[in-house]
């Protein structure tokens, strides 16, 4: 029985957004795995790598490319809402008032892992001239990959901050801002990027034209809109909801964003990032009350199922395997080696610095969405970009076990002090000096920031 266009995107619908939570639920991965991840890899299954090969007439049934479109559309609003929501969370005033050490992590957090990121982007270019396009340089194809090994998810952060019970205390708090700094970094490097390839092309108005207008619109969108939305839609708040028109309001204004960045020669998430950071902070969290959980339980599952059949994965290819093997440990070793040793330096303990780089490599929503405007803007290929991905699922994926066996020896080093301080009162009280062993176990153990939940533990990061 041929199934009519309706019934075939319904079906598709269903898959993308019940599948995943159907897997996360049933085998009880809530507590391994955030549900970003499950969606990636159930996108990626749906794709050429694995559905294609295993049901090729059922998979050209249901995704080809005429019952694609109806999807590529919902993709399209979902990465605009998401890329909203990611410039609401970017908190300039969480910046001031960290601390020198706090800004010694973060800026580690960044460099290292960018550098480690542009070290593979510059060898695959020598190794594999092939995956380097026509129309960009070995050094652009290097960057790119630079901005993907440095990136930090920070909705999808804290969203595992808030299944570990971190949220709230000191180590999820450095994490997120940890990761605001990383995002901010990022979408400017992108744009940066994206101008100069665009500009190089002839593609776009030019670059001379993007660096001309880029500041006016930016002054446009702080100076002008940031005061006209906090003295107009502020007033439309009831009981600290907004309303239908509230809504379309600031979305128009993203998307009017949106518009600008696009004609001048930036990617038009660009433009919906800035919108979602110049919004007023009274307004942000009524706006993300009303976008962020449809966006992502809803939207972006469409958009993953596109990155999905888009991801061509070939295990007998020595190039993809090589290209994935060297970016996956670059970037593992880079964003949590680089955080973790200079956290130890500024005076954190190794399981704190240890959690805290494992919680900053956290990709997901924003990588994927990084990964493809990078593809489509031809300045990576389709082989870079299935590895990226594969990084971007097993780097998420690391987190959640990595952070808790980080916390747990720090627990251990805990309980370690306390019977170091029991043996010192006993010696103390029957006139012995404490023995060396007792003195060193109370100077090596310092407890994490994940258990800093009271006086009695000091922020060190000052």
């Amino acid at each position: 029985m041929a199934m009519s266009a309706v019934l075939i995107f319904l079906i598709q619908a269903l898959i993308v957004v019940f599948v995943p939570l159907a897997i996360s639920r049933g085998l009880r991965l809530k507590s391994m795995l955030p549900l970003v991840v499950v969606q990636i890899i159930v996108g990626i299954a749906l794709g050429p790598s694995v559905f294609g090969r295993i049901a090729p007439d059922a998979f050209n049934l249901l995704f080809n490319p005429a019952t694609l479109k109806p999807l590529a559309g919902i993709a399209s609003i979902a990465v605009l809402l998401f890329g909203f929501t990611i410039g609401m969370h970017l908190d300039f005033a969480s910046f001031r008032g960290r601390g020198r050490g706090f800004s010694f992590i973060a800026a580690a957090s960044v460099a290292v892992p960018s550098l480690s990121g542009i070290l593979a982007g510059l060898w695959i270019a020598a190794r594999f001239p092939e995956e380097v396009g026509s129309h960009v340089t070995a050094g652009q194809v290097a960057t790119a990959i630079g901005i993907c090994t440095g990136v930090t998810a920070l909705p999808v952060l804290g969203a595992i901050l808030r299944e570990m019970n971190l949220l709230g205390q000191r180590l999820g708090q450095i994490a997120l801002g940890i990761a605001a700094v990383n995002d901010l970094v990022l979408w400017v490097y992108l744009g940066t990027l994206l101008a100069l390839v665009f500009g190089q092309r002839g593609d776009g108005p030019g670059l001379l034209a993007t660096i001309i207008v880029l500041p006016f619109y930016l002054l446009l969108m702080g100076w002008v809109l940031r005061p006209l939305l906090n003295r107009v839609v502020t007033k439309k708040l009831i009981d600290g909801k907004l309303g239908e028109s509230a809504v379309m309001v600031v979305c128009a204004v993203a998307i009017g964003s949106s518009v600008i960045t696009e004609a001048i020669g930036l990617h038009y998430v660009l433009g919906v990032v800035v919108a979602g950071a110049i919004m007023p902070p009274q307004l942000r969290a009524p706006i993300l009350d009303r976008l962020q959980v449809v966006t992502i339980g809803v939207l972006m599952p469409f958009f993953f199922i596109l990155t999905g059949l888009r991801t061509m994965i070939d295990l007998g290819s020595p190039a993809f395997l090589e290209v994935f093997f060297v970016i996956t440990v670059l970037a593992i070793l880079g964003k949590m080696g680089g955080t973790a040793v200079v956290a130890r330096l500024v005076g954190e303990s190794w399981p704190t610095a240890i959690a805290l780089g494992s919680l900053v490599q956290t990709k997901g929503l924003t990588e994927v969405i990084t990964l493809t405007i990078l593809l489509e803007a031809g300045v990576i290929t389709g082989n870079v970009f299935a590895a990226l991905i594969l990084m971007a699922v097993i780097s998420t994926a690391l987190v959640m076990p990595v952070t808790r066996f980080a916390l747990a020896c720090g627990g251990r080093q805990r309980e370690d002090a306390r019977l170091a301080e029991v043996i010192g009162a006993s010696l103390e009280r029957a006139g012995s000096r404490p023995t060396a062993t007792a003195a060193s176990i109370r100077s090596r153990t310092r407890p994490p920031l994940g258990g800093d939940t009271g006086e009695g533990v000091r922020a060190r990061i000052q």
